[in-house]
């Protein structure tokens, strides 16, 4: 029987019993309801502060893991690293099994690292150890691991820096890479503070009603019957809509936090949640041009119709182009694109593409066929919004439709690229230009050869080679590629297996690096591969032949990187006879979905063949990509699929 219902029982037995066992009897029923609401509050809470508490554990071994990829850790610095970022604390902890045997064992794992009990790293781990109540939890651990990759266990353990056993709940993550298991922990106990603040106002809450209860009874029985029961129905009626309506209000904000109301687009939230996690390189700020005047015109629904026209207009557009993005719609008029796997100029050619697609459309509204007049502003990171918005106010001031960060003179701008600098000095004097590898497979997955990439070391983080656009605009440049070109021949000398380099069309016309670059082939004595990078830049044809030219004499092979990417000069590229060429990892990633990037990889295909020139496909992320390129004809592959890039000492090491 429903609480309700039993209220409403002891409250109809209350006129028989007269006044004196009526106020004693309604006393009674407020603190039974109230003991059902604390009750039921506690368990609803309880559980509400396990779910959070969960949510808190995946959230912090899936930021972990994201670190051990993001920072391209390996067994060795991968403890250091994760104490560092992850330092001791109260409840929430990071610990890590090096796992031996993933099927358990007495002694299947070792603790190698325990932010809260570093008394306790280095020992084995036994999957037979028990809590207080006898549960083999570790056993249960491994069972839910090799199911799902994943466990949430609760069990009875010591807390730290106490003599309480207290009920803990662990999350465990198997990061196979490593053979790892990354886990988290919370101990339960705080829970019960919750509660008994909880407690606490319901008491407080308890005593008041019933001191007036009481009062009120003892003058007017009838009326403070009727006002008890008024009042019961209506506290468990809440009570009940509260419970039921607190997931769905979850459920409801965190969709209008995360999701444009009127467009159904990403909202500004996810933006910036996404550019907090890196998840594209360019952003580009789009502002629907004199959107005030179509408002105040034509009146507000008029103008949200048009805005949610515009939006679809935007996932058209994302359908006929081969590079993805998200879409967000970040202010009243304003929308933007996250754009991954790009680099500055393709950004461009996309903004005029975008540019031209809205030209050609009209929206349609009530009989009315309405231009679309756009400005397209654009940046990359670090602060993508921040330099998009800057990059939008001058375009406007300027009466531009498309302009780049890197085209305007902002207050900042300086001072970030000073920064930068200041990081590449700082690189160059404490030997932190560092060459990682990355694997190149046949379609065997054989290992056939390596590319060698660039990357800051420092001893907090790996930092990607974004800084080469900075690079080039100082003078510093020339000595990045000079480290790196010696650190790289340094490792080709000592290894077997053939290498590829990336070179620039900067380093080819620079009389200084071509003389090093020399010199190196000749201490190599052995084929090296030199990528060159396929860009707007890529335009000196002459010294371009001159170089492939006089290198081949020293055993170089030639590939053209980053082949179809929209600047291809098809005559000129292939009259330099190259050994291979790299498709862009545009027309990769996406073959499986694009109709037009697999006919264009297969013409590209048929020239090789023709010619004799090898292919190799780069951003191979998963088997189905890999199956049909291998099933196209494709030599050679690249990507995460496979491996991602890692520092020399792992491949001297294996």
């Amino acid at each position: 029987m429903k609480i309700e219902n039993k209220l409403l029982i002891y409250l109809f037995l209350i006129p028989v019993m007269g006044m004196l066992i009526g106020m004693l009897g309604g006393a009674y029923l407020i603190k039974y309801a109230f003991d059902v609401s604390k009750h039921e509050g506690a368990q609803f809470l309880k559980q509400r502060e396990i779910d959070i508490q969960k949510q808190k554990l995946k959230l912090l071994v899936s930021n972990v893991i994201d670190d051990i990829e993001r920072l391209h850790l390996n067994e060795k610095n991968v403890v250091s690293t994760i104490r560092q970022l992850y330092p001791p604390r109260n409840n929430n902890y990071i610990f890590i099994y090096k796992v031996y045997n993933i099927n358990g064992g007495k002694n299947f794992a070792r603790m190698i690292l325990n932010s809260n009990r570093k008394d306790i790293e280095g020992k084995i781990i036994t999957d037979d150890y028990k809590d207080i109540h006898g549960f083999a939890f570790r056993k249960k651990m491994l069972e839910l691991i090799r199911k799902h990759g994943e466990a949430f266990i609760t069990y009875y353990y010591k807390k730290p820096n106490t003599n309480k056993i207290v009920q803990k709940m662990s999350y465990f993550v198997y990061y196979k890479p490593l053979n790892l298991i990354i886990a988290s922990g919370v101990y339960l106990d705080d829970i019960k503070k919750v509660i008994n603040e909880y407690y606490k106002q319901l008491d407080s809450l308890n005593i008041n009603i019933m001191k007036k209860f009481i009062i009120i009874s003892a003058f007017i029985f009838i009326l403070t019957l009727i006002f008890t029961i008024f009042i019961a129905k209506i506290v468990l009626k809440e009570f009940s809509k509260f419970r039921k309506t607190i997931a769905l209000n979850e459920k409801k904000l965190k969709y209008k936090l995360y999701v444009d109301e009127l467009t159904k687009l990403k909202s500004r939230k996810s933006l910036m949640e996404d550019i907090e996690n890196e998840r594209f390189e360019y952003l580009a700020v789009i502002d629907i041009d004199n959107f005030r005047n179509i408002n105040q015109f034509f009146g507000s629904e008029f103008g949200d119709k048009y805005l949610i026209s515009f939006g679809n207009i935007l996932k058209e557009f994302r359908k006929g182009v081969r590079e993805s993005f998200s879409i967000y719609r970040i202010g009243a008029d304003e929308f933007a694109i996250g754009l991954k796997h790009i680099d500055e100029n393709r950004v461009y050619k996309l903004s005029e593409k975008l540019l031209e697609f809205v030209h050609l459309n009209k929206i349609h509204i009530n009989d009315e066929a309405l231009d679309i007049d756009i400005t397209i502003a654009f940046s990359s990171f670090p602060n993508p919004l921040r330099k998009a918005l800057i990059t939008l106010r001058e375009a406007k001031d300027k009466n531009k439709s498309i302009l780049a960060y890197k085209d305007i003179k902002d207050e900042n701008k300086e001072k970030e690229f000073f920064e930068i600098k200041k990081m590449l000095k700082t690189a160059l004097k404490e030997n932190q230009i560092t060459p990682y590898i990355q694997p190149i497979v046949n379609s065997e997955k054989e290992i056939i050869k390596y590319e060698m990439l660039m990357r800051i070391v420092t001893p907090e983080k790996v930092i990607p080679p974004y800084f080469l656009d900075y690079a080039k605009q100082t003078k510093l440049y020339t000595q990045i590629s000079s480290v790196m070109f010696k650190k790289c021949f340094e490792f080709i000398k000592e290894t077997d297996i053939l290498c590829s380099i990336n070179i620039d069309m900067q380093d080819i016309e620079n009389d200084d690096i071509v003389e090093q670059l020399k010199f190196y082939m000749l201490y190599v004595n052995k084929p090296v591969v030199f990528e060159i990078l396929e860009s707007e830049s890529f335009k000196n044809y002459d010294k371009l032949h001159q170089f492939v030219h006089e290198f081949r004499q020293y055993g170089a092979l030639i590939a053209i990187d980053d082949f179809g990417s929209g600047y291809s000069n098809y005559s000129e590229i292939l009259e330099l006879r190259p050994n291979y060429l790299k498709l862009d990892g545009s027309l990769i990633k996406n073959v499986n979905k694009s109709k037009a990037n697999l006919v264009l990889i297969e013409s590209i295909l048929f020239l090789t063949k023709m010619m004799g020139i090898k292919t190799t496909a780069e951003f191979v992320e998963d088997e189905s990509i890999f199956k049909k390129l291998r099933a196209l004809g494709i030599d050679e592959f690249q990507g995460y699929y496979f491996s991602k890039p890692k520092p020399l000492s792992e491949i001297k090491e294996a």
